[in-house]
């Protein structure tokens, strides 16, 4: 068994991925049952399983195996059809290889499980009898593993070659078991192979290292032509690299959801339910280490809702809904996070009982109970032990599971939300970070402290003014807000929070971190960014120079604060925390966004109608269409590169065109400073950067745009800020970059 472990773990694999092509062809083949690729398929899958077993010398395996090719031969041959008297047996045939599968991984031996129950069952499906399979389906809130028996089978010994036997013993093994795998065409060369996971993980860390050794490198002041050229290649490598190494980390959601059909499907039956599950997004790729971690807490929610959420099929009829529940599994990528949904059109969570149980058990009075929303009546569910549920059945209905969703969810820097209606049908969203690796981060100062507020949070950035026009801190001490182009936000002094400094000290200047988190919007409030020398004649945004920070946990101690997720170590050497603003909404209740105030979060400015307000290197007011901004950076001019008369610079996402605000106004452009300081507009299929001078502001549009005419469409003036602004569309600017106008 030890000579041979290597083949052994890659038969295993193969053999898992062969279980989860049946689950899938066989719920497809209940709804094609005449389609005879499908049954060619299942049976190709039982087949190579009989074959490698015997070839490994699992007589058991094998002969289970046999069984089910012969019961899937005679369907094949359409002597007997795909019903209902064939598929149970078969679903039970693949939950019993799954058994002895964990056995061998586990023990190396198939264990002592005894399957010949099963065995004639399947014999007597083939020949077309009565067919009553006893086994159960597998409790779908934890993978399927072996039964732990009384005492372990012996491991079998695993030899290259025959023993020797006595003459009187005959060497006789039963066919199915010395028959080999049936030859098939030449497959196509190997596109991927398998790697250990903790090679993966060892990659990952050294481009950590790397990515920290190339932030310092990149610290270095220096005016040695060669030592910069050098320093820009190995930052152009490190990107690419730190890139590739992140994808060999991800895995599609698929790897969890394509699981649940199976579960549905069993999970229905025993409910006595009719159930449609549709997936989509199952492409959406994750971190490996994410993917493992979700799958109990997705296997929860998708239990409560089959058995919870949808109704019987008669209670549907009569409340006018189709028979038969929908289950939806949605997946996408949002903002650098991933978002699961699982949405069932059910009869809805009874927020009525949801209130009255909780204040039964005394987690609130009925007084404040009444004076919550919906909305906030449901978080209750995520209490440990509590359920609505009328009686204790095999599925749920004990009060745990939600608890650990929730737990499960938010140990990896996840968030778990739910909505229901009524009569329609429960939603919950789960949302994840892409990866917890390498990520980017926005540095901060605050009382003299350093901290990392990770960029997919980052909505805005905005300096406290202590002039009559700008943006000030308004409302109560106890309750400050920032009224931000007509809507008031929330305030949180982070130095005060940290207790860094006392309550009483002055907030009359100082920078606004404006974040989202869900649907809480508020703004951290501190003393300025890293790089931001305060001097007037700099943008803020100028300094908010995004760093790629490498996730490293801390210790237990700090866990227990609440109010940091992690540490990393930037190029100069320093340790900064990575703050939680999970954490921080916790600690301080903020209210979350009204429904009608997020609808118009702007002051009822639509998004499309703002706009980014900069000036050029030569001093004129421009504007730039908000929802075509991307992103804002800046590079040392060094890594600008030319390309005959065409100008671009290398970033994540490969070469994009720059060109200068000046030229596309056809106007002379300034002085060039050593930073260039540029706006990306567009997506990453058609990107161009935007040189511009100073970064001012996002405001909303005072007057309506007054095309110009005389020059390319899309150009024209409108009133910011009660002065003219030039605006530059995305399509004038990629246009111009295209012509080779130099930056």
């Amino acid at each position: 068994m030890q000579d041979n472990s290597e083949f052994i773990a890659e038969f295993l694999v193969e053999s898992a991925d062969n279980l989860d092509a049946l689950d899938r062809d066989l719920l497809a083949l209940e709804r094609t049952p005449d389609d005879a690729t499908l049954v060619a398929g299942v049976f190709r899958s039982i087949h190579t399983i009989k074959g490698n077993s015997g070839f490994f010398g699992f007589s058991k395996l094998g002969a289970l195996a046999h069984a089910g090719e012969h019961l899937l031969g005679r369907i094949r041959d359409r002597v007997l059809p795909f019903d209902a008297a064939s598929s149970a047996p078969l679903y039970a045939l693949v939950d019993a290889v799954r058994t002895i599968l964990a056995s061998i991984r586990d023990t190396g031996g198939e264990g002592d499980h005894d399957f010949r129950d099963l065995s004639r069952a399947l014999t007597a499906a083939a020949e077309g009898r009565p067919v009553a399979v006893a086994a159960a389906a597998p409790d779908p809130a934890t993978p399927p593993a072996p039964a732990v028996a009384s005492e372990p089978a012996p491991e079998p010994e695993l030899r290259t070659e025959s023993p020797p036997r006595p003459a009187s013993q005959p060497a006789v093994q039963p066919p199915a078991v010395v028959e080999a795998p049936a030859p098939t065409a030449a497959a196509p060369a190997e596109t991927t192979i398998r790697v250990d996971v903790g090679v993966l993980a060892s990659i990952l860390d050294l481009v950590g290292e790397l990515v920290l050794a190339r932030n310092e490198l990149r610290a270095i002041d220096t005016e040695d032509r060669s030592v910069s050229a050098a320093s820009q290649r190995i930052n152009a490598v490190t990107n690419a690299l730190q890139e590739a190494a992140v994808k060999t980390r991800l895995q599609p959601v698929d790897h969890v959801l394509g699981r649940f059909p199976r579960t549905v499907r069993d999970l229905a039956v025993a409910c006595g339910k009719e159930v449609r599950l549709d997936i989509d997004g199952a492409s959406t790729e994750l971190d490996r280490s994410l993917v493992e971690a979700i799958r109990d807490p997705l296997t929860h929610l998708v239990r409560n809702a089959v058995d919870h959420g949808i109704e019987s099929p008669a209670d549907r009829a009569a409340a006018g809904k189709p028979r038969e529940g929908r289950l939806t599994l949605r997946a996408f990528q949002e903002s650098g996070s991933v978002t699961i949904e699982v949405a069932d059109d059910g009869g809805g969570i009874p927020v009525t009982a949801v209130r009255a149980k909780a204040v039964a058990r005394g987690l609130i009075s009925a007084e404040a109970a009444a004076a919550l929303s919906d909305h906030d009546v449901l978080q209750f569910i995520f209490e440990p032990g509590f359920s609505t549920a009328a009686q204790v059945t095999s599925v749920s209905g004990r009060g745990v599971g939600m608890d650990v969703v929730r737990t499960n969810i938010e140990a990896i820097g996840g968030t778990v939300d739910i909505d229901s209606r009524p009569g329609l049908g429960t939603t919950v969203r789960v949302r994840v970070p892409l990866t917890l690796a390498i990520v980017p981060a926005l540095v901060v100062r605050t009382a003299g402290e350093r901290f990392a507020i990770p960029q997919a949070a980052v909505r805005e950035l905005v300096r406290l003014r202590t002039d009559r026009d700008g943006p000030r801190i308004e409302g109560l001490p106890e309750a400050p807000v920032l009224r931000v182009r007509g809507r008031l936000v929330p305030l949180v002094f982070l130095d005060r929070l940290l207790g860094l400094r006392p309550d009483n000290a002055s907030d009359a200047d100082g920078t606004v971190v404006l974040v989202r988190i869900d649907d809480h919007e508020f703004g951290l409030v501190i003393d300025g960014l890293r790089g931001d020398d305060t001097d007037a004649g700099h943008a803020l945004v100028e300094a908010a120079v995004l760093t790629t920070i490498v996730v490293k946990p801390i210790g237990g101690l700090l866990a227990q604060v609440g109010m940091y997720s992690g540490a990393t170590v930037l190029g100069d050497g320093g340790v900064v925390l990575i703050l939680d603003l999970r954490g921080i909404l916790r600690t301080t209740r903020l209210p979350p966004i009204p429904p009608a105030a997020d609808a118009a979060r702007a002051g009822g400015t639509p998004f499309s109608d703002r706009y980014l307000l900069c000036t050029t290197r030569g001093g004129r007011r421009i504007a730039m269409r908000l929802a075509d901004v991307a992103r804002l950076e800046r590079y040392p001019r060094t890594e600008l590169e030319s390309l005959g008369s065409r100008t671009v610079v290398r970033r994540d996402t490969g070469f994009t065109p720059v060109v200068d605000a000046d030229a596309v106004l056809d106007t002379p452009a300034g002085p060039a400073p050593d930073m260039a300081r540029l706006v990306v507009l567009g997506d990453e299929a058609a990107a161009v950067a935007v040189e511009v001078g100073v970064i001012l502001d996002v405001m909303a549009a005072e007057t309506a745009l007054q095309e110009d005419r005389a020059v390319t469409v899309g150009q024209g003036t409108l009133a910011l800020g009660g002065r003219a602004a030039e605006l530059i569309d995305h399509a004038a600017a990629r246009r111009r970059a295209e012509t080779g106008i130099e930056s």
